[in-house]
C-alpha cells in the first residue's frame, strides 16, 4: 500500500505509514466497490472485528444463518473488547440471532457487553460523554437529519419530552402527525428564546423560515424596529411537560452494597452512579418483588375487569413494549389486554395481560392472528402469536434474561399448542376474533423480539 521508494515514507514512524497504509486500502475498497470511503471504511472495521474476535458469528454470517446487519450489530458490541471478552459475549448472544431483529438483536448484545466488560461503567460513561456531538446530514427533498449523540439518560428525557407535548398537541386535535409534532417542537424550543420579540422570525409547520422581505427601503417611512413574534404555542406547551424516565434498579445497587447496572425505560443500560443520580431524584419509587432463581417478576392475582393501577405499572415493567412481534412501542404508551378475554373466563391478573399498541390490539381482535400465554402459572408473559397461515413467533418480555434452555422449552410448547385445533369442531385458540375460522396447525416456531 505504500511507495517505500520516498524518502519520506520510509522515515515516517511505525503509526504514521500504518495510517496511510489503511487510508489506502479504504480507497482501493470504496473504488473497487462503488460505494464512499466512509462506508468502505465501516465495512473493514467489521470485517477486522469479525475476523479477529468474533469468528463464529463470521461463520453464522457466511453460512446464511444471519444477516450482515446482525453481524455488524455484534461486531459493533465488541470492537473494544478484549478478545476473551469478545468471545464471551459472542456466546452469550449468537444463539438468540436467528430469532431477533437486527436492532433487537443489537440491544441484547449490548447488554452483555456491559454485562462483560471488564472497565468499570462510570469509566466507561466518563470517557463516552467526551465524545457528545450533535450534527446534520442533508438529505432529499429540502430535509436534513439533525442527530445528537447525548447520555443517555438526557436523550431519554428530551425524547419523553416531545413524544408527550406531541400527544398533548394531538388531544388538542392538531392536525399533524406525532413525527411532525415532535419535530416541530424540537425546532420550537431550539429556536424561541423566550423574549417573544427579536430578529427571530418563528418557523412555519415545515421547520421552514418565511422568505426575507429583499424589496428596496422606502426612505418615506421611519425605520422600524424588529416585529413583535408571538410564542410558538408548541414551544409553549412543552415547558408545561415535565420529561419521565423509568429506571428499574437493583435493590443492592441502590443501597451500594453491589455495583450491577441499571436498565433506563427498561432498555438501556446505565451504570450504578448513574442509577443512584436519577434515583435520589426521583419524585416517586415502586418496589417491584423478583424470583430470586429466574428473575421472573412476581405478581398477585386479580379478580375484577378493570386493571388496578399497580398491577399496570408491573406490566409496564414487566414488557418494556408491544407484545406483538417485531413491534417496539414503548408499554406505558400501550393498552393493557387480556390475553383470553374477560367475557370468556380470562382472569385479570399478570398470567393473562400483556400490554398491546393500539394498532395490535386491534389486529388481535380483527383479524385471524390468535396469541395464547406460555408459562401461566408463573405470570412471565411468555406469548405464543400465530398468524392466519399458521406461523407461531414466540415473543419474550424483556425484564428477564431467560436462558437459551427456556427458550427452547417456551418453543416447544408454542409448537405443540392446540394441535386439536385443525381438527373439525376443534376448539379456538383465546384473543382472536371469535367469529373467525380455526387456523391451520403450526407449521413454525420463531423465537423472536424481547427487547433483549
Amino acid at each position: 500500500m505504500l511507495d517505500l521508494d520516498v524518502p519520506r515514507v520510509a522515515s515516517a514512524s511505525p503509526e504514521h505509514r500504518g495510517s496511510v497504509a489503511h487510508r489506502a486500502l479504504v480507497a482501493e475498497v470504496a473504488c473497487a466497490l462503488g460505494v464512499s470511503e466512509h462506508v468502505a471504511q465501516g465495512w473493514l472495521a467489521d470485517a477486522d472485528v469479525l475476523a479477529s474476535k468474533a469468528t463464529a458469528t463470521l461463520d453464522a454470517l457466511c453460512a446464511g444463518a444471519i444477516s450482515y446487519q446482525h453481524a455488524a450489530r455484534l461486531a459493533d458490541a465488541v470492537a473494544d473488547l478484549p478478545a476473551s471478552v469478545a468471545a464471551q459475549v459472542e456466546q452469550a448472544v449468537l444463539g438468540r440471532a436467528p430469532g431477533l431483529t437486527a436492532a433487537r438483536f443489537g440491544t441484547l448484545a449490548r447488554a452483555a457487553r456491559d454485562r462483560l466488560h471488564p472497565v468499570p461503567a462510570e469509566v466507561r460513561r466518563e470517557a463516552a460523554a467526551l465524545k457528545a456531538d450533535v450534527w446534520v446530514d442533508d438529505g432529499a427533498d429540502g430535509m436534513s437529519w439533525l442527530t445528537a449523540h447525548l447520555p443517555t439518560p438526557v436523550a431519554h428525557a428530551v425524547h419523553d419530552r416531545l413524544t408527550r407535548t406531541a400527544a398533548r398537541a394531538k388531544a388538542n386535535e392538531d392536525p399533524r402527525g406525532v413525527g411532525q409534532l415532535r419535530a416541530a417542537t424540537l425546532t420550537a424550543l431550539l429556536l424561541d428564546d423566550e423574549t417573544n420579540s427579536s430578529r427571530h422570525t418563528r418557523s412555519s409547520d415545515t421547520g421552514s423560515p418565511p422568505p426575507p422581505d429583499l424589496s428596496p427601503p422606502d426612505p418615506s417611512r421611519p425605520e422600524a424596529g424588529p416585529p413583535e413574534v408571538p410564542p410558538d404555542p408548541l414551544a409553549t406547551l412543552a415547558r408545561t411537560v415535565r420529561p419521565v424516565v423509568h429506571v428499574t434498579v437493583p435493590v443492592t445497587t441502590l443501597t451500594g452494597d453491589g455495583e450491577a447496572s441499571a436498565l433506563l425505560d427498561g432498555l438501556a443500560p446505565i451504570d450504578a452512579e448513574t442509577a443512584r443520580h436519577l434515583t435520589a431524584r426521583a419524585p416517586t419509587l415502586r418496589r417491584v418483588l423478583t424470583d430470586p432463581v429466574t428473575g421472573a417478576m412476581l405478581t398477585v392475582d386479580r379478580r375484577s375487569y378493570v386493571v388496578p393501577a399497580d398491577l399496570r405499572a408491573f406490566l409496564t415493567q414487566r414488557d418494556l413494549t408491544c407484545r406483538f412481534p417485531g413491534c417496539r412501542i414503548r408499554a406505558r404508551r400501550c393498552d393493557v389486554d387480556h390475553t383470553t378475554a374477560w367475557a370468556d373466563g380470562g382472569t385479570t391478573d399478570a398470567a393473562n395481560l400483556a400490554t398491546l399498541c393500539r394498532q395490535h390490539h386491534t389486529l388481535k381482535h380483527e383479524s385471524r392472528w390468535t396469541v395464547e400465554q406460555l408459562d401461566d402459572q408463573h405470570g412471565t408473559g411468555v406469548l405464543a402469536w400465530t398468524s392466519p397461515r399458521g406461523r407461531t413467533y414466540l415473543t419474550i418480555p424483556g425484564s428477564t434474561d431467560h436462558t437459551l434452555a427456556q427458550l427452547d422449552a417456551w418453543a416447544t410448547a408454542a409448537a405443540h399448542l392446540h394441535e386439536h385445533g385443525s381438527e373439525p369442531g376443534g376448539g379456538r385458540p383465546s384473543g382472536g376474533s371469535r367469529d373467525a375460522p380455526t387456523p391451520a396447525p403450526r407449521t413454525a416456531v420463531d423465537v423472536g423480539d424481547p427487547p433483549f
